[in-house]
């Protein structure tokens, strides 16, 4: 199998308060794509820069929030905290045997550093170091 790109998708039971959180909150852009519309007309959000996106689609049901459903990679986990937390983001603090924070942010199995927040829709979102082979940037301002 090739692939050009693989995303993820989230629920949102309000799209217009997902837009807000994205990109007030989080710091990316965030949206309206008729991609992601439903049979309803709600239509749902692309957010990232375009290249790097994650795909918000009306649902009528709340995610349970207990399991990672995103992942955005960064160059400096603890700079991309610091960012979020200073628009209002607000961290899951962890202490199980998988996982421990300290002020939000873990060890990784591979050294580095990973901190998760739910969004406003209550979807678990993870906040990682970039692999150094991406090459990508990974700064949260777009």
């Amino acid at each position: 199998m090739k692939t050009s790109r693989i995303t993820a998708t989230l629920p949102a039971q309000d799209v217009s308060r997902a837009k807000a959180f994205y990109s007030q909150k989080v710091g990316l852009q965030a949206v309206e794509s008729k991609f992601l519309e439903a049979r309803d007309g709600r239509v749902g959000l692309l957010v990232g820069d375009g290249v790097n996106q994650l795909f918000v689609y009306p649902a009528r049901v709340k995610s349970p929030g207990e399991f990672t459903q995103a992942v955005i990679q960064v160059t400096d986990v603890r700079v991309a905290v610091e960012e979020m937390r200073g628009r209002g983001v607000e961290f899951e603090e962890y202490d199980t045997p998988e996982t421990r924070t300290e002020n939000g942010i873990a060890r990784t199995p591979d050294g580095g550093e990973g901190a998760w927040f739910k969004d406003s829709e209550g979807n678990l979102v993870g906040v990682v170091r970039a692999p150094a082979l991406y090459g990508e940037t990974g700064r949260l301002d777009t």
